[in-house]
């Protein structure tokens, strides 16, 4: 079941900030680097990040959450992430697809991901998105930054 978070709230954000640390150790093994933003991140900052959340639930446990911000007509996604031990179950395709439902007039949706995650990078290519640029954060971690075309329903 998705939902959607109400980070502002404490228990919430443990919740999300446990997830987020457990899927984003991952992605620091597969790009080789531990200095993404994401596993820096405090229940403090999770709180004031302005992003929209939403999470998968399987029973009581957050095995999944997606994160968003609207700027006119683009959703950036600024999270997506899943528990190591729910990966290829299809929660990550779920959350994806239930918040850009949540979004129907955006023309454009845009997430960046390291480009030495392979998995990512294949994961949004078969949902529809393209690799524009790379850039280099200031932590030294090249990402890639993917677009889709939102198709009116």
């Amino acid at each position: 079941m998705i939902v959607e978070l109400h980070i502002a709230d404490y228990e919430t954000a443990v919740m999300v900030l446990h997830l987020q640390r457990r899927a984003y150790t991952i992605e620091a093994q597969i790009i080789g680097s531990t200095a993404l933003p994401p596993l820096h991140d405090t229940i403090a900052s999770l709180q004031r990040c302005g992003e929209r959340f939403f999470g998968y639930f399987q029973g009581e446990r957050l095995v999944g959450a997606i994160a968003c911000e609207r700027n006119g007509k683009t959703l950036h996604l600024c999270r997506l992430m899943v528990d190591p031990d729910y990966f290829r179950q299809g929660i990550a395709s779920a959350l994806l697809d239930f918040v850009i439902k949540q979004e129907p007039s955006i023309s454009e949706i845009v997430v960046t991901t390291g480009s030495g995650n392979v998995p990512a990078i294949r994961f949004y290519e078969r949902h529809g998105f393209r690799a524009i640029e790379r850039i280099e954060t200031p932590e030294g971690i090249e990402l890639t930054k993917l677009v889709k075309k939102n198709r009116k329903r």
